[in-house]
Formats: structure tokens, C-alpha cells, sequence
């Protein structure tokens, strides 16, 4: 049943459930296009700054953006307590105010510590946002196929729209198709302050958008919120919550150290196996975005009756297989199924989000995806961490050799990272059988 038909969520001053899709829609495009840049900028930015300084810049990079993820997930119970006790728009704010005054700083970094120092402190703002964002989105929808579908539906338009951060980026950066802006740290100084600019916008949209919704779209009042999931009383109890982001947790650390080994080093893979240009390196990202878009419409549109476990699962066994084929082809066919791992990798995210918002009790939510989301992030960032080390000390070789033996080993994690979360729900749906 839509809000629209049930009476007691019914909509005032005129606003209906399409305009609320809509609102959370903007909000969390707005955010995915303020993260889309460092699919290239960050990466790129620290080959121009010490390429030069015989530093080993693919590790270097790895290490930053490990750095960033621990401190991100050091701030994630705070953010979640935040988002529970004042609000997702305020913990959104926070967020985006941190890492995009951050961000601007960037380019007048000079050394290794101070560029370690301020990405990290974005890290923080990550923390902030994205748990606020994706808990709002389930605040205001209901349990089932409402909530799946506005995921699905929220992640493939601001999974379209990231499509701008690594175009404009590669697009900026690229001396022959965008001539005339010298020196090349101006190029940098202006997508960094884009990039931080659009982090603060965003902090403020999710501020307004949470009020927004609050004035208009106020919640069912009642005594127990999680009878507003439609669940026994047991399944509010704290415990039972705690299991269950534990296992989801367990399985997000699962596919987050193989994550953390891969996913960064792909497009430093790239640039090391076929040295393409920056607009070329830049369309790749943009152009994984784009299907990835029609995957997660997919999903969120369908996942509900193939069954959300059974849809992870199939796209989870997929993706090691089109990583052999990513590593093993030449440039064109490399982008065919660069293309479709990143989709498949990817387009179950609304279906996993779905399912965990619908195995916890609305008022725990943000500290129990706080609590998953420290489980992802602390292992992805110790496989980034581990890579790091090893293309440091040049295990393997080069990164492109590195690439193609460990990147398929690593991605094996994957289908096994279900187990945990299968287990979480067939533990819940055994409760609300049994009652106990």
C-alpha cells in the first residue's frame, strides 16, 4: 500500500509520495555527483604531485585513501548517534561542511602529510553523509517493495548523475581537449574547488530536505515504531537488532577487504596497462555509470519479487568472473567488461539496503547501519592498505602484473560475503515464526 492510500500517512499542503521520491532523489544525486570526482581527480592529482619525487605514487594513493576510510569509519557511531538523536539533515550538514572546506584546501598541499591530513578529514564528512542519507531514504518509505523501489530508484539517478564528476574531471585536466589554463595546478584548483563546493551544497540541501519532509510528510505516531514494519514486537528488541547488523556486518567486512584490495587500483590498473588520456580515463567511470544506473533501476524495480538474497547472490557470483575477463582482454573488450563489473558489483546495492533497513527497528537504524558500515570499512581499507604495501615493495612486479593475478583472487570474496547476511534473515524470519 502506497502512503498516498493509507489515510493515516496521507500527504498535506498538497505533497504527494512521488514529490518525497523525488526530494530524497535530488539529495542523493547531489551527493553521489560531490563524490564522483575522486574516481580520477584524487588519483591523477597525486601522480602530478610526486610522479617526479620517486615516490611510488600507486601506493601512495592507496595509502590515502585508506587513511581516509579508517578515519571515516572512526566517525560513523558518532554519526549515527548524531543522525538518531538530531536528525539525519544535521548530520548531513556536518558532513558535507567538513569534507567540502576540506576539499578546497587541497590544492594548496605541498607535501605527503599535509595531503594525508586533509583527505582524511573528508573521510569524517563521508562518515556523516552517506549513513544520514541512506537512513532518511528509509525513514520516509515502508518496508518491502515502496522502500526497494525508492532505492532502487535514488541510486540509479545519482548513480547517472555521477556520470559529470569523472567526465568534468578528465575533461579538465586533459591539456588538448580543454587548452589554455596554465599552470596545471589551476586545472586541479578548479575541480578540487568544484568538488568541495558541491560537498557544502549538499550539506545544506540535506538539512532543508529533512525539513522539508518532516513538515510534510510527518510520520504514523505510535507507541512502538517498529509495528510501522509490520513485525512482531521481538524483532524491536535490541538484541535481536544487534545480531542482525553484526551478521550484515560480517558480511559487508567479507566483501569489504576484497573491495578494498580491488576497487581503488582498477583505474591506476588502467592507466599503468594502456596509458590512455585523461578524457578517455575519465569516460570510463562515466560510462560504468551510466549501466550501472539501468542496473539499479532494475533492482529496485524488480529485486522484490526475484527475491533481494537471491538477486545479490547471482550478481555477486558474476562479478569475479568479469574481473578474469576485465584483466585478460585487450583495451576494447577490457572496457566491456570493465563496464559490466563495476554493474554487477554494484546494482544490488538498493536490493542490500532494502533488506537490512527492513531487519532492524526504525529507531536504531542509524547506529546499526553505523555499525555495518564500520565492519566495511575498516577491512576495505586494510586490503587497500595491504595493496598498498605490496606495490610498494613490488610484489609481482608492476601493478599491471599485480592486477591481473591478485585482482580475480581478491574478488572470490564476493559470493561468499552472503552467507553471513542469508544467515541474518533466515535467523529473523525464525523468530517472527517462533515468537521467541
Amino acid at each position: 500500500m502506497s502512503l498516498e492510500q493509507d489515510a493515516d500517512f496521507e500527504p498535506i499542503n498538497g505533497v504527494s509520495d512521488r514529490s518525497k521520491v523525488l526530494g530524497l532523489t535530488v539529495l542523493t544525486a547531489l551527493s553521489r555527483v560531490s563524490n564522483s570526482f575522486r574516481q580520477i581527480v584524487l588519483f591523477l592529482f597525486v601522480v602530478f604531485m610526486f610522479s617526479s619525487s620517486g615516490i611510488n605514487t600507486d601506493a601512495f594513493y592507496g595509502l590515502i585513501v585508506a587513511i581516509a576510510g579508517y578515519v571515516q569509519a572512526f566517525a560513523l557511531f558518532p554519526a549515527g548517534t548524531i543522525s538518531d538523536k538530531r536528525g539525519r539533515g544535521v548530520a548531513i550538514l556536518i558532513g558535507g561542511v567538513i569534507s567540502g572546506i576540506a576539499l578546497i584546501m587541497m590544492p594548496f598541499a605541498y607535501d605527503t602529510i599535509t595531503i594525508l591530513v586533509l583527505y582524511a578529514i573528508t573521510g569524517i564528512g563521508s562518515g556523516f553523509t552517506m549513513t544520514s542519507i541512506k537512513t532518511l531514504v528509509a525513514d520516509y518509505t515502508e518496508r518491502g517493495e515502496e522502500r526497494t523501489r525508492s532505492y532502487g530508484i535514488t541510486m540509479a539517478v545519482a548513480t547517472l548523475a555521477a556520470v559529470i564528476g569523472p567526465l568534468l574531471g578528465g575533461f579538465i585536466l586533459d591539456p588538448i581537449a580543454f587548452p589554455g589554463i596554465n599552470p596545471e595546478m589551476l586545472r586541479y584548483s578548479i575541480i578540487f574547488y568544484i568538488w568541495g563546493g558541491l560537498r557544502i551544497v549538499t550539506g545544506i540541501v540535506g538539512l532543508f530536505t529533512e525539513r522539508w519532509l518532516q513538515k510534510n510528510i510527518p510520520k504514523k505516531i505510535e507507541p512502538e515504531p517498529i509495528e510501522i514494519e509490520e513485525k512482531p514486537q521481538n524483532g524491536s528488541d535490541a538484541k535481536n537488532d544487534t545480531i542482525t547488523s553484526f551478521l550484515f556486518g560480517v558480511s559487508r567486512l567479507i566483501m569489504g577487504f576484497s573491495s578494498g584490495m580491488v576497487v581503488p587500483y582498477i583505474i591506476p590498473w588502467i592507466e599503468a596497462a594502456f596509458n590512455p588520456s585523461e578524457v578517455v580515463l575519465g569516460s570510463l567511470p562515466a560510462l560504468s555509470n551510466v549501466t550501472l544506473a539501468l542496473g539499479a533501476l532494475f533492482v529496485g524495480l524488480a529485486s522484490e519479487r526475484l527475491g533481494k538474497v537471491k538477486t545479490i547472490t547471482s550478481l555477486y557470483i558474476l562479478a569475479p568472473l568479469l574481473t578474469i575477463g576485465m584483466v585478460y582482454t585487450p583495451f576494447l573488450w577490457m572496457v566491456v567488461f570493465y563496464v559490466a563489473r563495476q554493474m554487477v558489483a554494484n546494482m544490488a546495492q538498493p536490493a542490500n539496503d532494502s533488506l537490512f533497513m527492513g531487519e532492524v527497528s526504525q529507531t536504531r537504524r542509524g547506529r546499526s547501519l553505523a555499525l555495518t558500515r564500520v565492519m566495511w570499512t575498516f577491512p576495505r581499507q586494510t586490503g587497500t592498505l595491504l595493496t598498498s604495501f605490496l606495490l610498494g615493495i613490488g610484489f609481482l612486479g608492476t601493478t599491471y602484473q599485480f592486477g591481473i593475478v591478485i585482482f580475480p583472487i581478491a574478488m572470490l570474496l564476493y559470493p561468499i560475503s552472503v552467507i553471513p547476511m542469508y544467515l541474518a534473515v533466515r535467523r529473523n524470519r525464525k523468530l517472527n515464526t517462533t515468537g521467541d
